[in-house]
């Protein structure tokens, strides 16, 4: 009789417990603080779009006086180390050069992009901007294409613009860019019904400096090329996705004491880890960004291939 009684009071108490409203546990969110480049730059179908240059803080630009910044990326080498170096001054050739060239208020007025094979320069693109207007958009004016070699950064021209949509067109005559403001317009036949996108065209949904779908459609419905974009408080993004059969693609972007300093890239094919990109970012004592080392691993652990770019800076007196 004890027995069964004690039987009957841990039944009781293990049913108690069960049936006791549990708290949800609350992952708090990292207060994110603004740096020199927001990290939606590091996307490369957003940096791409140069009508649209939001990437940069003015007034830290203004603050600290910057004149230029150039980004020169580098070649990659082989790496049998899992020890980031970011002092580490064994250069290869450069790829690419990227120089932006501010005003005094720490507005972009100039980007100059030039590109090399093996230290010899290939191409050359000079871009002038003039003020944003709506929706942060710049007149990119192209200056000048050296070496004969065909444009590899293109602008865009506004073809519409309402409080629910805009539209812009390439200048390599290929393509449009839609833009859908309004979220209540995010549907497939809304979409179809106000843009009426070609199979060619980018549909964004959401704005330029804050996109939270981007992909290409056929017959209406049937999306490709699909990327979705998730953020933290304001435009920092949290992850973005890409799909593209049969790859599919992740990419954890990592904040340090409410600073972002650098991204995960992982791919998978048909659920199976093929291989992950580690992008560390470095600042200098004045918290502006000196090196970018990306390490790629693959899934059989051997061979690591890493990159990087520098940045350097320029300043008014």
């Amino acid at each position: 009789m004890k027995r069964t009684l004690v039987y009957l009071l841990i039944l009781s108490g293990f049913l108690l417990s069960n049936c006791t409203p549990k708290k949800k546990v609350q992952v708090q969110e990292p207060k994110i603080v603004s740096d020199l480049i927001h990290p939606l730059y590091f996307q490369e179908e957003i940096s791409s779009l140069i009508n649209f240059p939001f990437w940069f803080n003015d007034s830290i630009v203004s603050q600290k006086k910057i004149q230029q910044l150039t980004i020169t990326s580098f070649k990659g080498v082989i790496s049998d180390t899992s020890v980031y170096d970011p002092d580490s001054e064994d250069e290869t050739f450069p790829k690419r050069t990227l120089i932006y060239t501010f005003n005094q208020a720490g507005r972009i007025i100039q980007l100059q992009i030039t590109d090399f094979s093996e230290g010899i320069v290939i191409s050359n693109q000079s871009f002038r901007f003039g003020k944003s207007n709506q929706l942060d958009f710049c007149e990119a004016v192209q200056k000048d294409n050296f070496y004969g070699v065909e444009n590899s950064t293109f602008t865009y021209t506004p073809t519409k613009f309402s409080t629910d949509y805009a539209s812009f067109e390439s200048s390599n005559d290929l393509d449009l860019l839609h833009f859908i403001l309004n979220k209540k317009f995010f549907g497939p036949l809304s979409v179809d019904s106000i843009a009426s996108p070609l199979p060619n065209d980018w549909v964004i949904l959401g704005f330029p400096n804050k996109p939270v779908k981007r992909y290409k459609v056929k017959n209406k419905v049937k999306e490709t090329s699909i990327s979705n974009y998730e953020y933290y408080s304001g435009n920092f993004p949290k992850l973005i996705t890409n799909e593209e059969y049969p790859f599919f693609k992740k990419r954890y972007f990592n904040y340090e004491n409410g600073h972002f300093n650098g991204y995960i890239d992982s791919t998978f094919i048909d659920e199976t880890f093929v291989t992950s990109v580690k992008s560390l970012i470095y600042y200098d004592k004045n918290r502006l960004p000196k090196k970018i080392i990306h390490k790629k691993e693959h899934a059989e652990g051997v061979n690591n291939y890493q990159t990087h770019e520098l940045f350097t800076y320029t300043y008014y007196e």
